[in-house]
C-alpha cells in the first residue's frame, strides 16, 4: 500500500459516497465509538524503513511499520523509540500516533506528539500532505503534526512517519515494591517515590488484581524503571532502598504490562494534578475488584482502568463498576478520556468529544465529505 494508492482509495471513497474504516492492523477496532463505514483501508502491508540516520537519532518509516519492527532497527545501533503504548509490540507506528496512545515510558520521554518531527498524510479529499521536518532541530510544521496525532484518523491517512530516537541506556532495571500495607503506610512511600529526586524511566501503580495478572504478587505493587550508565542505575537504586525494600524484576514484565487489557470490556484513562492522585492512590489501588485492572502513574496524574470480559456473568457487573468508578473520580478529575465502552454505552456516557465549532471547522478542512472513520469521535 503506497500513498499514491491510499490516495487514490479515498478519492473512489468520495466519488461513490462510501465512507472508509481506516486501521493499522485492525488490532484495537472495538476502541473509540462505533465507526459508521462499511468498507476498510488498513496499511497493514504499508511497512518498511524510509530512512534511518543514526547520528541524527532520527528515523523516518511507513506508516504500518510494527513497533517492534523499529525496536529491532534501531537495537542494532544501541538506539531506541521509547513508546511502549497499551496493546501489542506488533501494533503499528501510524495507529500508535493516530490514537496517541502512551505507556509508562511517557513520564520520562514524552507522549507520541512529542517524539514526532514530521508526517506524511492524506487528507479526505484525497491530497498528500506533508508536515514538519526530518531533523531533530526542525521545528516547522509542528503544529500540524500534532493536530493528526490522536484525531484517530479522522483528518487524514498518515501514510509515513519521522520520529526523534535516544541512546539505549547501558543499564536497565525494573524493581518492585509491595504495596499491601495499611493505606497510611503505602501513602507515605508513594509520596517519598514521587517527591524524591528518583528519576525512573518508569514507574507505576498496580492494583492487586492488575499485579495478579502480570504475575507480581497477590497485593498493590510498585514498578520502578532505572535507566542510564551503571553509576547513575546503582546510586538511584541505592537511594529507592533507603524509602522502601525493592525487589529486581527482569525488565521483560513491562511487556506484561502493556498488555494489562486482555479481553478487555471497557478501558477508561482519568487525568488529575499528580499530587491529587497521590493522596488517593492507596485508596484506589485497595478498593480491587478481581474483574477491574487499575494502574497509575503518579508522576503524570493518569489513572487508567480496564474492565475485563470474564465470561462468567459479570459482564454486567463489570459494565455497572465501570460506571461507578468514573462516577466517583470524574469529578475531581480535570479529563476523563474513555478509550473503549461497549457499543450501547457510548451515547449516554460520552455522545461526542467534538461537538465544538472550532472541532466541526477544522473536520470540514480536512475531511469534507466525511469519509473517514465517521463516528469514530461522535461527530
Amino acid at each position: 500500500m503506497s500513498t499514491d494508492r491510499v490516495a487514490a482509495a479515498i478519492r473512489d471513497s468520495v466519488a461513490t459516497d462510501r465512507p472508509l474504516r481506516i486501521s493499522g492492523r485492525g488490532m484495537w477496532l472495538d476502541a473509540g465509538r462505533p465507526v459508521r463505514a462499511n468498507a476498510s483501508l488498513s496499511l497493514r502491508d504499508d511497512t518498511g524503513v524510509v530512512s534511518y540516520v543514526p547520528g541524527d537519532l532520527t528515523l523516518t518509516v511507513r506508516a504500518g511499520t510494527p513497533l517492534a519492527e523499529i525496536a529491532d532497527v534501531t537495537s542494532e545501533r544501541d538506539q531506541w523509540l521509547p513508546l511502549d503504548p497499551y496493546g501489542s509490540p506488533d501494533g503499528t507506528i501510524g495507529a500508535t500516533l493516530a490514537t496517541a496512545s502512551a505507556g509508562p515510558l511517557a513520564s520520562s520521554f514524552g507522549l507520541p506528539r512529542d517524539l514526532l518531527l514530521g508526517l506524511e498524510f492524506v487528507n479526505g479529499r484525497g491530497e498528500t500532505i506533508r508536515a514538519g521536518g526530518k531533523v531533530v532541530k526542525n521545528v516547522a510544521g509542528f503544529d500540524l503534526s500534532r493536530l493528526l496525532t490522536g484525531s484517530w484518523g479522522t483528518l487524514g491517512v498518515i501514510t509515513e512517519v519521522t520520529v526523534r530516537l535516544y541512546a539505549r541506556p547501558a543499564v536497565d532495571r525494573t524493581f518492585v515494591i509491595d504495596l499491601g500495607g495499611p493505606e497510611k503506610q503505602v501513602t507515605s512511600i508513594v509520596r517519598a517515590i514521587v517527591t524524591s529526586p528518583l528519576a525512573p524511566y518508569a514507574l507505576l501503580l498496580l492494583s492487586a488484581s492488575a499485579a495478579r495478572s502480570i504475575g507480581v504478587g497477590e497485593s498493590p505493587v510498585c514498578l520502578i524503571r532505572f535507566g542510564g550508565n551503571e553509576a547513575v542505575v546503582r546510586a538511584q537504586v541505592s537511594a529507592l532502598s533507603q524509602i522502601s525494600r525493592p525487589e529486581e524484576l527482569e525488565t521483560k514484565i513491562w511487556l506484561a504490562v502493556r498488555q494489562l487489557d486482555g479481553k478487555s470490556h471497557s478501558s477508561i484513562r482519568i487525568s488529575s494534578l499528580p499530587q491529587r492522585v497521590v493522596a488517593h492512590a492507596a485508596r484506589m489501588l485497595h478498593d480491587d475488584m478481581p474483574f477491574i485492572r487499575t494502574s497509575i502513574d503518579p508522576r503524570r496524574g493518569i489513572l487508567r482502568i480496564v474492565v475485563q470480559s470474564d465470561g462468567d456473568g459479570h459482564g454486567d457487573r463489570a459494565e455497572s463498576a465501570d460506571l461507578r468508578v468514573t462516577g466517583e473520580n470524574g469529578g475531581a478529575a480535570s479529563e476523563v478520556i474513555f478509550e473503549k465502552l461497549p457499543r450501547e454505552v457510548w451515547p449516554h456516557v460520552s455522545p461526542s468529544v467534538v461537538g465544538d465549532g472550532l472541532s466541526r471547522g477544522i473536520k470540514t478542512a480536512y475531511d469534507p465529505h466525511n469519509v473517514l472513520n465517521p463516528g469514530i469521535l461522535g461527530d
